[in-house]
């Protein structure tokens, strides 16, 4: 199976833990979530390999819209600190 990978910019540089507390509990065992921080500002790093229906697609990113928090997802080939 190969990774699969999104990406969520938090608006408020103040709230970027808090918001990544919240993305990690939104989030099914299969998937992660990390804080990364760039030059421009941070970004929330969503990773993980589609396993039994929990898909990145299908599950993760309607999931996390339904708490307002609106995830890209990112092809093997883009730069995820674009």
């Amino acid at each position: 199976m190969a990774t699969r990978y999104a990406t969520l910019t938090p608006n408020n540089v103040y709230a970027q833990s808090n918001i990544l507390k919240t993305v990690r509990r939104f989030l099914p065992s299969n998937y992660s979530a990390d804080l990364w921080q760039r030059p421009n500002g941070a970004v929330i790093l969503i990773h993980g390999e589609d396993v039994a229906g929990w898909t990145l697609d299908g599950y993760v990113i309607p999931r996390l819209e339904s708490g307002m928090l609106y995830a890209r997802e990112r092809q093997g080939t883009d730069s995820v600190f674009d």
